[in-house]
């Protein structure tokens, strides 16, 4: 996808704070051809938002951000001096304004410097940048079980988020520099919350019992307001096992709770995310009850998987991982093989690529391999977590719009040129039934390019509830 007028695409970083009004509009007109949303959604991530005051007294109703696996974040919870962390949502929904955008979700990632703040303005909430008001937006409805408490004080939501996200093992064996994946902050974010004492679950390891019970009451509310179980998507994660976890090792403890998960109820559809397994092994997922296999490649490059990733490149190296993905589509069916990549490490300091054409060129390779063997990535744009390898060694500036824009329209590009499925989304909460997902917009280039009824099947969702979705979903 080309982009229009001049512009410096071997632009190495751009500052994360100051940006104009003026700024983002050029962005606008030098790509065309990408939705306007798409390029604001990439800015709020790279950036960072904030909340004034009375922007968070009109959330306090909202789904409460969980912190579920990554702070997401680019600031440390000890730096938020009104608790921002138990006051924040999930995510946003922004729509409308000034550029008639349609709305996308977007996952809250604080940071007190950001230019882009949400504020009241005559009692609504506007994102606001530069002192002009960008759009208008809304916060996502807590779902039912989030009031639910088990009797030493749990909150279930704390088991399972919004319904859909289970972590089952908060911490990562992969310990230190010479194994932890560098943009990793899982371990520091589950010492964070620790240490915050404003979380009612603090142990790594989530029982099996607990998470049952979560889901067995998130099945009875969708089927209360149904009139009938609806299809039901999980994704169950966690850190790696190099050795043993409750006298389990990695395999053997994910598919306990995978297959509890499965067959402790009706009608659903588990996603597993762990390190890149042999096809057998794919073949015992499979049988245990797990749909899909995400192996979390994290960077395409072959040297730079091998810097980011420690762990996963000593123990299993790249081509042992790229093997392990194209054999998951034989086991599991295209569009429940979606591999994370953590977008924007390509660009990472100190060996990281110096431009944006030489990073855009590696992933996008990347891209067309996977997509040719069926393998439907997903992008999670990096963070820039303070508590990780990679900013707390090295300065990291944010990374160039530009390379967000350009990498998204090869996506586009590749996805239509291979003819994969739009990835269905089956989760309780309607907005992410309907949006996708917050963290990236791999769901929201396609959806807002593809689904010529958008926009209606939004407000049907929001008007309607889960039972306006189940019915006319966006991803069919």
């Amino acid at each position: 996808m080309e982009r229009s007028g001049d512009g410096d695409m071997d632009a190495i970083s751009q500052p994360a704070t100051g940006r104009k009004l003026g700024e983002l509009e050029s962005y606008f007109r030098q790509y065309p051809d990408l939705p306007r949303e798409v390029v604001l959604k990439h800015d709020l991530l790279r950036g960072g938002h904030w909340f004034t005051d009375a922007a968070l007294e009109l959330a306090s109703q909202a789904l409460v951000k969980s912190y579920r696996l990554f702070s997401y974040d680019l600031m440390p919870m000890k730096d938020m001096q009104r608790k921002e962390h138990r006051r924040i949502p999930e995510w946003f929904m922004m729509r409308g304004g000034p550029y008639a955008l349609r709305p996308v979700t977007v996952q809250t990632t604080l940071d007190s410097k950001s230019p882009y703040v949400i504020d009241a303005v005559e009692g609504k909430a506007k994102l606001v940048l530069d002192g002009h008001e960008i759009c208008d937006v809304s916060f996502p409805k807590p779902l039912k079980y989030y009031t639910r408490r088990f009797e030493d004080g749990t909150a279930y939501h704390e088991i399972i988020a919004y319904g859909y996200f289970v972590t089952v093992f908060r911490n990562c064996q992969y310990w230190g520099p010479d194994e932890e994946c560098r943009f990793c902050d899982i371990n520091i974010n589950a010492r964070q919350m620790k240490e915050s004492k404003d979380f009612t679950f603090n142990p790594p390891v989530k029982p099996v019992s607990y998470m049952v019970e979560v889901a067995r009451s998130i099945e009875q509310d969708a089927a209360d307001e149904v009139g009938f179980t609806p299809l039901i998507d999980y994704l169950i994660t966690g850190g790696t096992i190099l050795k043993t976890l409750h006298g389990k090792d990695e395999d053997g403890f994910y598919l306990e709770y995978a297959s509890a998960l499965k067959w402790g109820g009706h009608r659903r559809h588990i996603y597993l995310q762990t390190n890149a397994k042999d096809k057998e092994t794919l073949k015992r997922y499979r049988a245990a009850g797990v749909d899909g296999h995400h192996a979390n490649m994290e960077v395409w490059d072959r040297k730079l998987f091998e810097w980011i990733n420690p762990g996963k490149n000593r123990r299993i190296g790249w081509d042992r991982w790229v093997q392990s993905m194209v054999d998951a589509v034989d086991v599991f069916g295209e569009a429940n093989v979606r591999p994370n990549f953590v977008c924007g490490v390509e660009m990472a300091r100190p060996y990281g690529f110096a431009t944006v054409k030489e990073a855009v060129k590696s992933t996008s390779e990347g891209f067309d391999f996977m997509m040719r063997h069926g393998v439907f990535p997903r992008l999670n744009q990096w963070r820039r977590e303070p508590g990780s390898n990679l900013v707390s060694q090295h300065e990291q500036p944010a990374i160039p719009l530009e390379f967000y824009l350009e990498i998204m329209g090869k996506y586009y590009e590749t996805w239509k040129k291979y003819s994969l499925p739009i990835a269905p989304h089956n989760s309780v909460h309607p907005e992410t039934r309907i949006m996708g997902r917050g963290h990236g917009t791999y769901d929201d280039i396609i959806l807002l390019n593809e689904v010529l009824d958008y926009e209606a099947r939004v407000d049907k969702a929001l008007r309607e509830g889960l039972k306006g979705c189940v019915h006319a979903h966006a991803n069919v």
